[in-house]
């Protein structure tokens, strides 16, 4: 291969990357398109801190979805990216038996998640002269995440039920520069929520509804700062006898701040997403252990720079002890 070649394939792969690199940035706000807080978490029973005790929880969060399109500008770029995640969530909370504190029972938790994420990016720049550039990259990772510390208050003995929830996302999971499947977000985050419950043990109807916003800190390998995201949460529901709730809830997701830092070359972009979808929970006695069962989907409409696609999640909650 002569120079002049080499160095002509050489400046294509560097800007067939750049076309990438432009392509994810149009799809996705936020860094890799996904914050800490996982949408929907708490749609069901979120202002309701369980009794004193040791409980786990196996959470499972699937989620498929697309985003494509073009921009004209001088040139023209086409874009286009699919995500795929399966992500497992392990969790321990303590509700210490202890005084009350501001009239509330404190909690604290403990999440480890891990899991895999799927990525396939394409782009097409076509430039002023005519001139075509363009990529295509696909990628796949099974990888563990960052822990997230939780803490909180709950209050209530019914009908009504409130909680003041904090999550911590510590950035010390498996992450890489060179990835754009990363499970971990190696950078600070802090989510603060609050919740309430009502429900009415006579008719078998509750209704929930919780707001929270997640801060982010930068991304030291990357400088990029995602922006700060508001998530609005709620449903109804009725149960059907004492081991059976159907419930049809949503969520509203929305960036209250631009992205931002050095590595944030594209732009200030700010994300936001709308869902439904139905619930079923389903509380039962294993050998004489209580476990509670859920799963939600949650269809997405409404999308503005993310992913627009499903997302389920499953929970297994059982209790370890006093």
């Amino acid at each position: 291969m002569t120079m002049r070649r080499f160095k002509r394939n050489s400046l294509k792969y560097v800007l067939s990357g750049i076309v990438l690199a432009a392509a994810a940035g149009q799809a996705n706000a936020v860094e890799n398109g996904a914050g800490m807080y996982i949408l929907g978490s708490r749609t069901s029973m979120g202002g309701v801190v369980a009794p004193p005790g040791t409980y786990t929880q196996q959470s499972y969060y699937l989620y498929s979805g697309s985003n494509g399109g073009e921009i004209v500008n001088s040139g023209k770029l086409q874009f286009g990216i699919e995500g795929r995640a399966a992500i497992g969530l392990t969790s321990v909370l303590w509700v210490p038996p202890s005084e009350p504190v501001l009239g509330g029972s404190p909690y604290f938790s403990l999440t480890l998640p891990y899991g895999y994420k799927k990525s396939d990016i394409e782009g097409t720049l076509t430039a002023p002269g005519g001139t075509v550039l363009s990529g295509s990259k696909s990628e796949d990772s099974f990888l563990f995440g960052d822990p997230v510390f939780g803490a909180g208050l709950g209050w209530g003995k019914g009908p009504f039920f409130g909680s003041l929830n904090m999550l911590i996302n510590v950035p010390i999971g498996d992450y890489s520069t060179s990835r754009s499947t990363n499970v971990a977000f190696n950078h600070w985050a802090y989510d603060f929520t609050g919740a309430v419950t009502w429900m009415d043990a006579d008719s078998g109807w509750q209704a929930n509804f919780a707001t929270g916003v997640t801060f982010n800190e930068e991304n030291d390998a990357t400088n990029y700062k995602s922006g700060d995201e508001l998530h609005v949460e709620a449903s109804v529901g009725k149960a059907i006898n004492p081991n059976l709730t159907l419930s049809l809830q949503g969520y509203y997701y929305k960036q209250i701040s631009g992205d931002s830092g050095s590595g944030a070359f594209l732009g200030d972009f700010k994300g936001e997403a709308t869902a439904l979808g139905p619930a079923v929970a389903w509380n039962s006695d294993w050998n004489g252990t209580p476990v509670a069962l859920e799963a939600r989907w949650f269809h997405e409409f409404n999308v503005k720079n993310r992913l627009e696609g499903d997302a389920v999640l499953f929970n297994m909650t059982i209790p370890l002890g006093g």
